[in-house]
């Protein structure tokens, strides 16, 4: 490319790829363009003119595997998603008066389907080993012979499902704390999530979620007194242990599914740093934590391990609100971990085969073609997820009065795009009307998708700079304010 670097070509692709942010696989579109420019006021039109241009777009994915940029600006959208739904943001439509209800961040895994190889701590493995962290054991069965394949894929499957059923039990819960009815208890509180979905290296999926109760019409209302933080984290440990889903196996055989053993509940304070937003690409020591944790005991059949009266809450405490968001954006981004970013299906032993997945997780994938494979539980598609080791649901999700939607933020940027174009064209009495139609996605060779790499780290980059530099040097209140207006 030495030779193409030095030409006016390469200028005009490279300001291509630095207005895509460095995107691994932009969209290229011709944009056909028709201005009418009218008399100011009056809506008569004096001049028409037409042009076919070819404009990139990003390709928009939230996996950093796939594409770093287009990844980054999803964790931020993401970012402020949450945090505005822990401390509020009134540009956003969630009052500041949110950071003052009861929240709690919860952690919900799956319960044991056989020993793993882990590092559990002050003793040795089960395998009576002490692992390094990057041993590529960890996660892996002690013994794949015994564990229960059939089971891990099936709790996966169903994960949307427990969730459900956690959710509806925690609304009845708290409820009867309150000494009301499910019906009577929907005219005095709300009760609002936003939930992320994250692999554990053991390839079974479990959840973070921020929990919060609100008055009856959401955010804008306040919950009744006696919906405390002490009585929201009750209820959710009952309603945790109360959870369980009806599966069948291949056999038809009756099968309970129930969360883990592992249950952490903290209390979500809000304060001043959480109002101006710590970078939401960094590490967390929370994140770290809940990242590398895994059931490890257990027999090959313990599906029960998170039934009545074993759910126990692990590291209580509390942890910051901006962590929080934080931690969900980050983990919104990850694909399972376990399959080295597979984004397609896989439908024969070939495809597993080359996947380049771990020997566990292509014995899941085995798995759950295998179980699709039976009749009585086509409707759970299996072979379509095959890829996500059964997991079928959505990775960051919330309930509808939380905070702001997706939708919302990315309407404001695009307005405001629109706004700079229509002043660079004339002002508000240029209409101007546009076709798109695709001719193309990524970039010709190798060598291109490596410089284009390139100038998505020099962005991402530059990019952190400014907020380190900006964060150091304003108040906190100028900061504040600067951070509400970087979300739109």
């Amino acid at each position: 490319m030495s030779t193409f670097k030095s030409s006016k070509a390469y200028c005009d692709w490279r300001s291509r790829v630095q207005a895509v942010g460095g995107c691994a696989r932009p969209v290229k579109l011709l944009r056909r363009e028709t201005t009418r420019t009218t008399l100011p006021h009056s809506g008569l039109q004096v001049r028409t003119t037409a042009e076919d241009r070819s404009v990139w777009v990003r390709c928009g994915t939230r996996r950093a595997a796939a594409c770093p940029s287009c990844s980054a600006r999803y964790e931020q959208d993401a970012f402020h998603l949450v945090r505005a739904g822990l401390v509020g943001d009134e540009p956003k439509g969630v009052p500041a008066t949110v950071a003052d209800r009861p929240t709690v961040f919860v952690t919900l895994t799956a319960p044991s389907f056989g020993p793993v190889h882990s590092r559990p701590g002050h003793r040795p493995c089960a395998c009576r080993a002490w692992h390094r962290e990057a041993d590529p054991r960890l996660g892996s069965p002690v013994d794949p012979d015994t564990y229960d394949y059939e089971t891990a894929v099936l709790w996966n499957n169903h994960a949307g499902a427990l969730w459900a059923d956690f959710t509806r039990r925690l609304r009845r819960t708290l409820a009867h704390a309150g000494g009301l009815t499910i019906r009577e208890s929907t005219e005095v509180m709300k009760v609002s999530y936003a939930k992320v979905a994250e692999y554990q290296r053991r390839g079974q999926v479990h959840f973070h979620a921020a929990v919060r109760i609100d008055g009856p019409t959401g955010p804008g209302s306040r919950p009744p007194a006696w919906a405390t933080v002490a009585v929201l984290t009750e209820a959710v440990r009952a309603a945790a242990t109360a959870t369980e889903v009806d599966a069948q196996r291949a056999d038809r055989s009756g099968l309970i599914l129930r969360w883990g053993g592992q249950l952490d509940v903290q209390t979500i304070a809000t304060g001043p740093a959480d109002r101006s937003g710590p970078d939401p690409s960094a590490e967390t020591a929370q994140a770290d934590r809940s990242g590398s944790a895994e059931t490890a005991g257990g027999s090959a059949g313990a599906v029960t391990s998170g039934g009545p009266g074993t759910v126990q809450a692990v590291s209580p405490g509390s942890v910051q609100a901006g962590r929080v968001a934080s931690y969900i954006a980050k983990y919104a981004t990850k694909s399972t971990g376990v399959t080295d970013g597979i984004d397609q299906a896989v439908t024969s032993e070939a495809d597993i085969a080359a996947s380049g997945a771990s020997p566990h997780a292509q014995a899941m994938m085995r798995t759950a073609l295998h179980l699709a494979e039976s009749p009585h539980l086509a409707d759970l598609r299996l072979d379509r997820w095959a890829h996500m080791l059964g997991y079928r649901g959505h990775f960051l999700t919330k309930s509808r009065a939380f905070s702001t939607t997706f939708a919302a933020l990315r309407g404001t940027r695009a307005a405001w795009q629109i706004a700079q174009h229509q002043l660079d064209m004339g002002g508000p009495d240029v209409l101007v009307d546009v076709d798109w139609s695709v001719i193309g996605f990524g970039y010709r060779t190798a060598e291109e998708h490596h410089v284009a790499a390139q100038i998505a780290e020099s962005i991402a980059t530059r990019a952190k700079d400014r907020r380190t530099g900006a964060q150091g040097r304003q108040p906190l209140s100028t900061t504040s304010q600067h951070t509400s207006g970087a979300a739109a």
